[in-house]
């Protein structure tokens, strides 16, 4: 059944008119990954007429996660894999089920990330060929960065760069009305709190210079700083647009290093399609999503990101004026171009035999 012999692509049916089966597969469908970029694919299958199925996967116990799913393997005519990395012979068990694959990728998974704030990321050889293999079985190959297709390109059949999408519908544009009190702002999992907190030191220099300003933090929890201005706004997907809205310049910071090189630098993404300049370290997809001076300011340096900050602070034209063209750039990373495009990928995918 997974073969897709007798299929047919303009009506998505294979042989006997049973409709075309595609499994979505995660160690976690709740995370921000899955539901971000898989996840926004169901409606458009399903409109399709496809048959989805979205499922976590768990690490362990190994071997028996894919014996217990056998007849899932069976029933599919295509699996996009989200970061999902799999055991030699459970590639093999796997694939004489179903033969057309797809991975999905939107962070460095062939390292791991540092346990500890401020360490090198673990770089085992032994995760980098298991995901070197396990692209090698892939007949398509989805990331959300350019550094990631980079580095599996040498393995890959075929690679395409698709980032994150944003719903520009949901997103209002930030007014930016004159005010008293800057407003920046941070958006992410706690996890990454970390890297928002390294700005503290220069945030408090800031206010020791006369600067009047207010971190919203929207998250579950504020950095362990002190003698910063700071408010958490409780994440939740019905106030994360109108939250960003209400700021007026997005920050971004990230250490360069092999980890974040792969970061799919959604926050900006995210600061774009509110109408907010960013602030963001030129590391891995930011580069890409921040176009220095038009978008937002690059800052690499301690006093790069103070300088960016004061010039940011000072002038409120120069605010709008990055905004306003950052939210212009933000229409290419619509959701309704992703679905189209990643879509069509997948067409492709099912036209092979």
């Amino acid at each position: 059944m997974g073969d897709g012999r007798g299929m047919k692509l303009g009506s998505k049916e294979v042989g006997g008119g049973r409709p075309l089966t595609v499994t979505l597969i995660s160690p976690n469908t709740s995370l921000p990954s899955f539901r971000l970029r898989l996840g926004s694919l169901r409606s458009g299958l399903e409109a399709r007429g496809w048959v989805v199925q979205a499922l976590s996967m768990p690490r362990r116990p190994e071997w028996w996660r894919v014996w217990v799913r056998r007849e899932l393997w069976r029933r599919s005519d295509l699996i996009v894999f989200s970061k999902q990395k799999l055991l030699p012979g459970e590639r093999a068990f796997v694939q004489r089920r179903c033969r057309r694959w797809v991975f999905d990728v939107d962070d460095a998974v062939m390292f791991a990330k540092p346990s500890r704030h401020g360490e090198a990321p673990d770089q085992a050889w032994w995760r980098q060929r298991r995901l070197r293999r396990m692209v090698e079985h892939c007949r398509l190959v989805v990331t959300g960065a350019q550094p990631l297709a980079d580095w599996v390109a040498p393995f890959a059949r075929r690679v395409e760069v698709v980032p994150t999408p944003v719903d520009l519908a949901r997103y209002p544009v930030a007014a930016h009305e004159p005010r008293d009190v800057l407003r920046l702002g941070w958006i992410g999992t706690t996890g990454n709190l970390a890297y928002l907190g390294d700005l503290g030191p220069l945030l408090r220099q800031l206010v020791a210079e006369g600067v009047r300003l207010e971190v919203r933090v929207i998250s579950a929890g504020l950095p362990a700083w002190a003698g910063v201005p700071s408010v958490e706004v409780p994440w939740s997907e019905a106030v994360e647009a109108e939250a960003l809205a209400a700021c007026d310049v997005g920050l971004a910071p990230l250490p360069d290093d092999p980890w974040t090189r792969g970061k799919g630098a959604y926050r900006s993404i995210q600061y774009a399609a509110a109408g907010l300049p960013t602030v963001a370290s030129p590391v891995g997809a930011n580069r890409d999503v921040v176009v220095d001076g038009e978008t937002g300011l690059w800052a690499s340096t301690p006093e790069a990101w103070l300088r960016a900050l004061r010039r940011l602070a000072a002038d409120p034209g120069l605010r709008r004026r990055l905004g306003a063209t950052a939210r212009e750039r933000a229409a290419r990373f619509d959701l309704r171009h992703y679905v189209e495009r990643y879509l069509g990928l997948l067409d492709g995918v099912l036209t092979q035999e």
